[in-house]
């Protein structure tokens, strides 16, 4: 029994020996260790835990609340923020004013949504609130265009201090086209300019920073990140817009979009209603483009060549047997005596290159164009007739956006129903679809508008895209046809319109649409 105990112990002992021996070869590495691991743990630390704290006491100093006063030509709310084809300018924040404020400054319900009645009423006063941000310490302030368009007055404040007392400003240049303008105030004092990025070099995904005037909250910042570059706007077709889901609210519009070195990439002119965290930005880099002229002239100039474009479909393609390699848009029209005509650009030309510059789309060929100087002879190159033609055009001046909505009309009157009156807008009749999206009645009768022209006999009467027209000089209207056969000589015409207000409720309004000459 001695014996085998001796023999038990000798074995175990050996035992333990060899396994001090091998335990190097078997230990496992501490978690720690794990590079894998430790190395994805320090990608989720920040470098700095306070960057949105420095970058606020950087940029605050530079951004400045913007109010507007407007005289309201209509008794509607001009720029609606409810208004729905107007998605792109959901940032516009605007009240009625007739007497202007109530006692304590607070604003009196009942005045601001009532409307005129009888008589001669003072014309109501809308109230636009906005953001800018200094650009040189001369006192020059960049903002959106549509927060100070038409604009009796403009105060700006740098703090949300009580007694501050706003500082007056004035526009310098407007570019309507961007939705961009640069205004200027006379107190100098303490100005501190941003500095501009380079919004080409962002990527997706990159964080950025909003800084804005909510709902006239005053100094405000969020964060976000940059969620896609290169989107377009239907109302503004010459920038490639930045998405991103840093908050904006109105009250934001003309406020900087900022990168974390706490430069300007964008400027910060529109949300969709429809959703949250989608919010757009003009790249700071198409800015920069315009802002020489905007401080010397007050306005831009563009070019222009003169042609509609539509995209390249397969199937057109296939139709008119051209190579699958071939990439651009198609000409559809060639207005006489444009540039393009002069050059001899035909319809059915397929848009290669301009300025040597591929051409993928209509909207590469409007930022390739309207990036030319006026005057300048450029190369432009086509597909036509199974093989690439080069051709020299010479760049004209871009119209005004009333002079090529006239343009857009003429061509859609030459095409179609020539004989209906001119009056600035196209209207539809209203679906079940539309209806749904304007938020009216699917039983409701009349026509709606869809595209009001600048300056026009229906923007001139204070109609807006998605008013419901119900009545035409106290004539019931249901159908397009209904209510050219009433309007369609050149006077005045009586018309009983319907819109959603702010909170959402119908309101009517009788405007007079005014087609020229006549009574």
């Amino acid at each position: 029994m001695f014996k085998k105990n001796v023999i038990r112990v000798f074995v175990m002992g050996l035992a333990i020996f060899f396994l001090g021996l091998l335990s190097p070869f078997f230990r496992l590495k501490p978690l720690q260790e794990n590079k894998f691991l430790a190395s994805s743990s320090a990608s989720t630390v920040p470098v700095d835990a306070n960057i949105f704290v420095n970058l606020s006491k950087k940029m605050i100093p530079s951004v400045v609340n913007i109010s507007t006063v407007t005289t309201v030509k209509s008794p509607f709310l001009q720029g609606s923020p409810d208004d729905v084809l107007r998605k792109f300018f959901g940032d516009l924040f605007r009240q009625y004013h007739r007497g202007g404020a109530g006692r304590d400054g607070e604003d009196d319900d009942e005045t601001a949504q009532s409307l005129p009645r009888g008589g001669s009423p003072k014309l109501p006063k809308a109230m636009s609130l906005g953001t800018g941000f200094i650009i040189d310490p001369s006192g020059l302030i960049l903002t959106n265009n549509h927060v100070v368009a038409d604009a009796d007055e403009i105060k700006i404040s740098f703090t949300e201090a009580s007694d501050e007392k706003p500082t007056d400003a004035e526009v310098v240049g407007r570019d309507p086209e961007i939705d961009v303008a640069l205004i200027k105030v006379k107190d100098k004092q303490g100005m501190v300019a941003a500095s501009f990025g380079d919004s080409d070099a962002l990527e997706v995904g990159e964080y950025v920073m909003a800084v804005g005037n909510p709902f006239g909250q005053g100094h405000s910042v969020t964060h976000g990140i940059i969620s896609a570059k290169g989107r377009t706007a239907p109302d503004f077709p010459l920038a490639n817009y930045l998405q991103t889901d840093a908050p904006i609210n109105p009250g934001n519009s003309g406020g900087p979009l900022i990168n974390l070195k706490g430069e300007v990439i964008g400027i910060n002119n529109a949300i969709d209603q429809r959703a949250q965290g989608i919010g757009f930005a003009i790249p700071i880099n198409i800015v920069k483009k315009v802002l020489p002229q905007l401080r010397a002239k007050g306005i831009v100039a563009r070019g222009y060549i003169g042609v509609l474009v539509d995209p390249l479909s397969p199937e057109i393609a296939s139709k008119m047997g051209l190579p699958k390699s071939i990439e651009g848009p198609v000409v559809s029209h060639v207005y006489p005596g444009d540039p393009a005509d002069q050059a001899l650009v035909k319809p059915y030309d397929v848009i290669l290159e301009f300025n040597g510059k591929k051409v993928q789309n209509g909207s590469d060929l409007i930022l390739a164009v309207t990036g030319v100087n006026v005057g300048e002879l450029v190369p432009i190159k086509v597909f036509r007739n199974g093989a690439e033609k080069s051709l020299t055009i010479k760049v004209g001046q871009r119209p005004g956006t009333q002079q090529l909505a006239q343009k857009g009309t003429e061509q859609k009157k030459n095409i179609k129903k020539p004989s209906r009156a001119e009056t600035g807008m196209m209207i539809e009749e209203v679906t079940p679809e539309i209806a749904r999206e304007l938020g009216i009645q699917d039983k409701s009768k009349g026509v709606v508008v869809t595209q009001i022209a600048y300056g026009g006999p229906a923007d001139k009467a204070g109609l807006l895209r998605g008013d419901v027209i119900l009545e035409v000089d106290r004539k019931p209207i249901k159908t397009v046809d209904g209510f050219y056969s009433v309007v369609k000589t050149k006077k005045s015409y009586l018309l009983r319109v319907r819109r959603n207000d702010l909170q959402g409720h119908d309101i009517f309004a009788v405007v007079i649409l005014n087609l020229g000459t006549g009574k």
